[in-house]
């Protein structure tokens, strides 16, 4: 039945991708909102606030791991390194992750629970970095439909057990282990039944060939992915620091919605990835501008409906859901619900500098948004609390939105006049 859903040839693969794509970025982007549901339901906010600061960690994490190599991969349209030089890269990136995991752990000296729920989250995110090499290459054969629907499953169904366990142990430990269970048994079984189809296209074999000129090649993606998602996360980081764990809970709920934004944007650019890089490669770059502009005009769509949504019911529908008192707090969830906006197109113009193979330019963004960040998180969250959070998160987006908007009209612009 499995095989059947997969590989039904009488639908239309792209229409069929593009619901996919959209359903798996769905759960995705609510998975975290749903994990610190169950724990502030059933463990109240104080552990909630440290379980979703680990939470935060592994994904951040997760950059290390998966190196950003998939938008590299999938858009490496002449096949210029093979698909074992992706998988051993792969292999020793998600080593180095749980490395850095454990030295985390010991760094901040957690306790002995703490601990294990950092190394099943990271062990997580490790397991969907090996999955998604092999979804990369399938994507890059045409089948985005297929990857979509595999990660839509294994995303229910390793969240539901999660949530199963929390409500019945009452503790994020066994929870945290079902969850780095289920999802190997579910990627294993998942992955067995597509390579049955793409054999010759994902050979389970490690080459060390070109490995050092991939890593440099796309290191300008990964250091800019690090920051991405570490500037994300910084005023996280800064009221853990300077604030309580409740509080950290708080903003984390006010939060979920704009990481909604910014997860939900992304079905919008992944399945037209290969498709503008071909556009890009072959000199069709009035097509190329034309993609360009109408997923940025998706985006500010989205966001618009998101925030008007949010104003009208959101806070209501999160104190329902959280328990959480947040009728105070209605300038800063405005505040984040643009701010993941911005941080969603900063996101797609680094796609698009990806394409154009301008990493370097990414570097530079990053750089200056890490200064911006350094210069405005502490004193605000000091002076403003919570509002000031969301205040340096909007700078740190704008910043980076605004850069690499520049950068890509100069170069686009550049390329259509010498065309």
């Amino acid at each position: 039945m499995i095989h059947h859903l997969l590989f039904n040839e009488r639908v239309n693969i792209q229409r069929r991708a593009y619901l996919w794509n959209m359903l798996s970025s769905l759960f995705y982007s609510v998975q975290s909102a749903l994990f610190l549901l169950i724990a502030t339901r059933v463990a109240g906010e104080a552990e909630a606030g440290g379980f979703i600061l680990l939470f935060t960690v592994a994904q951040t994490l997760n950059t290390v791991g998966n190196y950003n190599l998939r938008d590299f991969q999938a858009s490496d349209v002449k096949e210029e390194y093979s698909f074992s030089t992706y998988f051993t890269t792969r292999v020793i990136t998600c080593a180095l992750m749980m490395i850095l995991a454990v030295t985390y752990c010991l760094w901040k000296q957690l306790s002995a629970e703490s601990t294990i729920v950092m190394i099943c989250l990271a062990g997580y995110r490790m397991i969907e970095c090996i999955e998604d090499v092999f979804h990369g290459d399938i994507q890059r054969a045409g089948r985005f439909d297929v990857t979509s629907i595999c990660m839509t499953v294994r995303i229910i169904l390793a969240s539901v057990i999660f949530c199963a366990v929390y409500i019945i142990s009452g503790s994020q430990v066994p929870a945290s282990v079902a969850l780095l269970l289920v999802c190997f048994v579910i990627s294993i079984f998942l992955l067995h039944i597509i390579r049955t189809e793409f054999r010759q296209r994902t050979p389970i074999r490690f080459s060390t060939k070109n490995i050092p000129r991939l890593l440099i090649a796309a290191f300008p993606v990964f250091i800019c992915a690090f920051l991405y998602t570490y500037l994300i996360n910084v005023p996280k980081y800064a009221i853990a620091d300077l604030m309580s764990a409740e509080t950290q809970t708080v903003f984390n709920i006010l939060f979920m919605p704009a990481f909604v934004i910014n997860i939900l944007s992304m079905f919008i650019f992944k399945p037209l990835t290969v498709q503008m890089s071909l556009n890009w490669n072959n000199g069709e770059y009035q097509k190329f501008g034309k993609g360009v502009r109408k997923q940025s005009l998706l985006v500010v769509g989205l966001t618009a409906f998101v925030i008007l949504a949010g104003e009208l019911i959101g806070l209501k529908i999160l104190e329902w859901m959280y328990g959480v008192q947040l009728s105070e707090h209605r300038l800063t969830f405005a505040l984040l619900l643009l701010s993941g906006g911005i941080s969603a197109m900063a996101y797609f113009f680094n796609l698009i500098l990806t394409i154009m193979r301008a990493q370097v330019y990414i570097i530079a963004e990053y750089a200056f948004a890490l200064l911006i960040s350094v210069l405005v998180t502490n004193p605000l969250i000091t002076s403003k609390g919570i509002l000031g959070a969301s205040i340096a998160y909007g700078c740190i987006c704008s910043a980076q939105m605004l850069f690499g908007l520049g950068v890509v009209l100069l170069k686009l612009n550049k390329q259509i006049k010498n065309a």
